[in-house]
């Protein structure tokens, strides 16, 4: 193999320059950010669900009356997880195929309830379902601070001059450091030193106004390939859990 194969391998895998700049015009971009945004709430719904279901199922399980609550609890979970495949598919494009329960092969209701029971698909959809709260709390997150502060910045000519508006960047106090090198020489010791000071900046002119708006577009740019990105995580994510082994298209 030759030494530069391995190199070439890794700038197919990674983004061009070009593929980061067109993120903002893909309609797959604003399908990601859809499917983050929705993370949340939905996350919130299925956890609460879904270990209500699960802590009620088992702790009157020894009166019966629990096994019907952790069948319902576990049957919401299979609804939940086939209609995760289909938004996952839609809006992520994962490869995602339906999976087998193996219910053909059991004839009896008891058998088909261990076949299900013992199905690495259940227990890869409780997993997910689970873990939709934590990916809710990481995108809502990403997509408040992207947004509001990207847009905040991009229109800041719109609104920098009008009265009782102040923009900028605002301390308390200014901010002031000495960085100093020092190396021994013989008897000597030689150095160099310097003063970093930080102040408050407030924009009060228009070409200030547009470098916060060229800012606000990097901002949003940035952003979006980091949700991007974890649209990604989250496609593969779907994948491992949602249908473990892929085992029939």
């Amino acid at each position: 193999m030759a030494l530069s194969d391995p190199v070439s391998d890794v700038s197919t895998t990674l983004p061009s320059v070009r593929q980061l700049l067109i993120v903002p015009f893909r309609r797959r971009t604003y399908g990601v950010i859809l499917y983050l945004a929705l993370a949340f709430p939905l996350g919130i719904g299925y956890f609460v669900g879904t270990v209500v279901g699960l802590s009620l199922g088992i702790s009157l399980s020894v009166l019966l009356i629990g096994l019907p609550i952790l069948a319902a609890t576990l049957g919401g979970v299979v609804v939940v997880a086939a209609a995760e495949r289909v938004v996952a598919r839609r809006l992520l494009g994962a490869d995602i195929p339906a999976p087998s329960w193996g219910l053909s092969e059991a004839s009896r209701l008891r058998d088909q309830v261990l076949t299900v029971l013992t199905n690495p698909v259940l227990w890869g959809s409780l997993i997910f379902v689970l873990s939709k709260l934590a990916i809710g709390v990481a995108a809502f997150t990403v997509i408040v601070v992207v947004l509001s502060l990207g847009l905040s910045l991009l229109g800041a000519p719109l609104y920098y001059d009008l009265p009782g508006t102040s923009v900028g960047v605002f301390l308390p106090e200014p901010i002031q450091r000495e960085l100093s090198l020092v190396v021994p020489w013989e008897q000597f010791e030689v150095g160099i030193s310097f003063i970093v000071r930080l102040t408050s900046w407030e924009v009060s002119t228009l070409p200030g106004a547009l470098l916060l708006s060229v800012l606000g577009v990097f901002v949003l740019l940035l952003g979006m390939n980091i949700l991007t990105a974890g649209g990604w995580i989250c496609a593969r994510w779907a994948e491992l859990t949602l249908s473990p082994g892929k085992t029939a298209r």
